[in-house]
């Protein structure tokens, strides 16, 4: 399994409200670490217009708008990253979710690579199972509970989620037969952007960051903000 030597996780880009240096930040990474794997796990795009349980904001973009200024970001992604597996996350699945509260079937609507355009070889599963050297299994998901360690101890393996944007964290446990580990990514969001607007007043701030699992060992990398909110260029 040396394909899963260096794998990156990324979550929570919610394209095109990403923070503006987001892909910036993940073309040096890949230059520094060298991935031979890459994964979203979920919420690649935000589609902040298109809301199933409450009106739309009318503050935000139409579907058309923003789909078009997604596809534009995703150019940029698929560039960097022209291979990658991808979750389909809650704000991914927003399309379909609507089509079925008012009656329409799946089975002819657009997949999400046709609706955005992708022309990389990004493959979307619902869910993943990754085998890491060591012939450790981790559970890939983009969200499961927001308790991260126990849901890992539930399932009896590693797991790795996103969705929640204020948590990024590495928690260990053991078995009498294994020792896992259970991740929360963080998320690369820009909180000023309007789509964004609902966190606001929370308390707990959102954490820039993506995962990492080299050579088996699981790490967070934050992207570190200056007072403006702007990437320093570090990784």
């Amino acid at each position: 399994m040396k394909q899963n030597n260096r794998v990156l996780i990324i979550s929570d880009l919610h394209m095109p409200y990403q923070h503006p240096q987001a892909i910036d930040f993940l073309s040096k990474l890949k230059k520094k670490y060298k991935f031979t794997r890459v994964f979203s796990i979920g919420d690649l795009v935000d589609l902040a217009s298109v809301q199933v349980e409450r009106p739309s904001d009318p503050e935000v973009e139409s579907p058309t708008f923003e789909i078009g200024k997604a596809t534009k970001e995703i150019r940029k992604l698929e560039k960097i990253f022209p291979e990658m597996d991808i979750l389909k996350g809650n704000h991914d699945l927003r399309i379909e979710r609507k089509a079925e509260r008012f009656g329409i079937p799946r089975s002819i609507l657009k997949d999400l690579n046709d609706i955005f355009d992708i022309k990389a070889k990004w493959r979307w599963h619902d869910k993943y199972i990754l085998t890491l050297p060591s012939n450790q299994k981790v559970f890939l998901t983009h969200n499961y509970k927001q308790n991260v360690l126990s849901s890992s101890k539930e399932l009896g393996c590693s797991l790795i989620t996103g969705h929640f944007h204020t948590s990024a964290n590495v928690s260990w446990w053991s078995s009498p037969s294994a020792l896992n580990f259970a991740m929360s990514t963080g998320c690369l969001i820009n909180p000023k952007a309007p789509a964004m607007k609902y966190q606001k007043l929370f308390i707990k701030r959102p954490i820039l960051s993506v995962g990492m699992l080299i050579e088996g060992t699981p790490i967070i990398q934050p992207m570190y903000l200056n007072d403006e909110g702007k990437w320093n260029g570090k990784v």
